[in-house]
Formats: structure tokens, C-alpha cells, sequence
């Protein structure tokens, strides 16, 4: 199967049980999430599965993760004894957020400005629900961690950047795994035709919608448009936006308020 992979792990003990950084080849593994696209399902692999998860990484033309080279796989290799994970065909967020600013950020710090919400826990929770035998906390918090990481590529692909903010102020990084048209494009090219656009907006809460709009007119990356959704002229943040696709022309109606 042709698939592409999001994955993220969680492991059995700290790096003060191990003895330090250097040691994360010892953390061991509790739980590894997944996200495939070509099932379209999230999935979690626990110890006595990780057969069953090679399968699916030699299926994959692409895996897809946060920090993933350096620590998840060095983590995860050990259960891989002759397989050498680092052959995969890999792509590491993180290694795009170093290229672009000279350091580090955490998950969090994208995801808050990039998606508009954050993690539901850090690591230590993981490793407490472990502990206490609490599978199903785990699972949810490691799946959260997943599909944080998928929409934060997804966002890539879409706009050619992510974000993260800097001193109070949101800023953009540039990424390298855009693919075709950005939003922007869509964007541009549905006012210059007239087109009316179906868009993903993240809305404040972080949650998302569906809506569509006719576009009046675009100022920065603000979007004045009349919203079909809430049948009155909106202002859309085009950073807000996680896909669009045009729908056919605008409403002939629309067109005369616009």
C-alpha cells in the first residue's frame, strides 16, 4: 500500500531513569501513534505490536513527525534489530523550524500560532498514565499529539509556511513540502476570476469550520467576504485558513454587493 505516515511515541521511563539524553535509546517504548492517510485512521501500537507497526513503515512513502529523527526513531530503533529506521523515507518538522531560525521550538509554540491551540498534556503525563496502567489516557494524549503534528503539515502543504510567535508577535516560518497551489493562490486567483471558495477556517477556539464566502476585496492578509455561513459580510484572516478550493462562480446576487 502507497501510504504516508504521522507518527509520534511515547515512552515507559524519563531521562533521569536512564541517566540522561544520551541514554534515549533506554526510554522504551509504551505507545507509538499513528496517523495514516491512505486508511484515513489514527492508530496506536503498543510494545507488543511494533511487528505489526514495521509493516506499516515499509508501506510508507513518507512518515511524517516532530523532532522524529532525533528522538522518536532512536527510541523506537532498538525494537529493530537488522532494520534500520534511519533508510525510511522521513520527514522531521523540526528540521525545517532549525534550518529557518538557527533553534529549536516545541510542538506547542507551533501549534498555538499555527493552529490556534496547544497540547492537552507534556510527556510526563504519558509516562504517569503508563504507569497506572490508564491506556486509554494514554492513547488519547499520544493520538492529541498526532494529529497536531498531521495539521501542522497539513497547514505546510497547504500555505508553503507554518508559524510560531516570536517576542508577542506572530511570525512566519518557510517550509520545504508545499505541494501545488498555496491557500494564497486559491485566494487570489477566485477574486480575479469571481470565483466563491469553499474554505477551513480555524476559528478562534481552535476548532474549525467549513464555510462558504465570496470575497470582496484582500488587504494584507486580511479577507473581507461575504460568508454564506452566517449569511452577512465577515472578515477572514488569511493565515486562518487551512484549505480552500473554488466552488464555481459567485452567486450572481453576491456579486452585486461586492
Amino acid at each position: 500500500m502507497n501510504d504516508k505516515l504521522v507518527l509520534d511515541l511515547e515512552t515507559k521511563k524519563t531521562f533521569d531513569d536512564v541517566g540522561g539524553h544520551h541514554n534515549s535509546h533506554k526510554l522504551g517504548v509504551s505507545l507509538v501513534g499513528v496517523y495514516s492517510y491512505a486508511r484515513d485512521e489514527y492508530r496506536g501500537f503498543r510494545e507488543n505490536e511494533m511487528d505489526e507497526l514495521k509493516s506499516w513503515l515499509i508501506d510508507a512513502d513518507l512518515i511524517v513527525g516532530f523532532n522524529s529523527k532525533n528522538f522518536d526513531f532512536t527510541v523506537l530503533q532498538p525494537y529493530y534489530k537488522g532494520f534500520d529506521l534511519s533508510k525510511l523515507p522521513h520527514l522531521d518538522i523540526m528540521e525545517d523550524v532549525v534550518y529557518a531560525l538557527g533553534h529549536r521550538l516545541k510542538l506547542e509554540t507551533l501549534a498555538q500560532a499555527t493552529l490556534g491551540r496547544g497540547k492537552s498534556g507534556d510527556g510526563l503525563d504519558a509516562i504517569r498514565y503508563f504507569q497506572e496502567g490508564n491506556w486509554e489516557m494514554l492513547e488519547k494524549y499520544c493520538l492529541d499529539d498526532v494529529r497536531i503534528t498531521k495539521e501542522i503539515y497539513d497547514y505546510g502543504v497547504s500555505h508553503g509556511n507554518i508559524w510560531y510567535t516570536n517576542n508577542g508577535v506572530k511570525d512566519k516560518i518557510a517550509i520545504k513540502w508545499a505541494e501545488g497551489e498555496t491557500v494564497e493562490d486559491i485566494v487570489r486567483r477566485a477574486v480575479s476570476r469571481g470565483l466563491q471558495l469553499e474554505i477551513d477556517y480555524i476559528d478562534d477556539d481552535g476548532s474549525s469550520t467549513t464555510r462558504r464566502i465570496d470575497i470582496q476585496k484582500i488587504t494584507d492578509n486580511k479577507i473581507k467576504a461575504y460568508c454564506h455561513l452566517r449569511k452577512a459580510l465577515r472578515v477572514f484572516d488569511l493565515t486562518k485558513i487551512k484549505k480552500a478550493r473554488d466552488v464555481g462562480p459567485m452567486q450572481s446576487y453576491q456579486k452585486t454587493l461586492l
